[in-house]
């Protein structure tokens, strides 16, 4: 058994990758290489959903600061969304969620604007954009 999924998919025009189980420096380069291949394919509006991600230690966060930096520096944004409380603790601890954004659940991170602000007050859900792009 792997300690850690890894599986990205392209919704509502950003790359959503999931985590789940430990991750660690035994795997953290594979998670790299499953980033960097999940932002050619999909591109740089990354969301990493978090809520199947049991553990995460200080390799695993240099992991996630540096891919924050490659997309940022490529014009492209990254968000955490639904970390357990666990992880949400590390990252408030080492104060990376006043830098990266992270929301609590996957649902308000794909309603978030790519930047990560809120939606504004009149945008449709995400579902529903996409669905008045494609009819059009």
């Amino acid at each position: 058994m792997r300690l850690l999924d890894v599986t990205a998919r392209p919704q509502d025009g950003r790359t959503v990758v999931r985590l789940c189980g430990e991750l660690d420096i035994a795997n953290g380069d594979d998670l790299r290489e499953r980033l960097a291949a999940a932002r050619r394919s999909y591109g740089d509006q990354l969301i990493l959903d978090l809520a199947d991600l049991r553990f995460m230690d200080s390799h695993g966060l240099s992991i996630i600061v540096d891919c924050y930096k490659e997309v940022s520096g490529n014009g492209g944004s990254l968000v955490l969304a639904a970390p357990r409380p666990m992880i949400r603790r590390t990252l408030e601890i080492t104060g990376l969620h006043r830098r990266i954004t992270v929301r609590p659940s996957l649902d308000e991170a794909l309603a978030a604007r790519p930047d990560g602000a809120p939606p504004a007050a009149d945008a449709p859900p995400p579902a529903v954009a996409e669905a008045r792009r494609r009819s059009s």
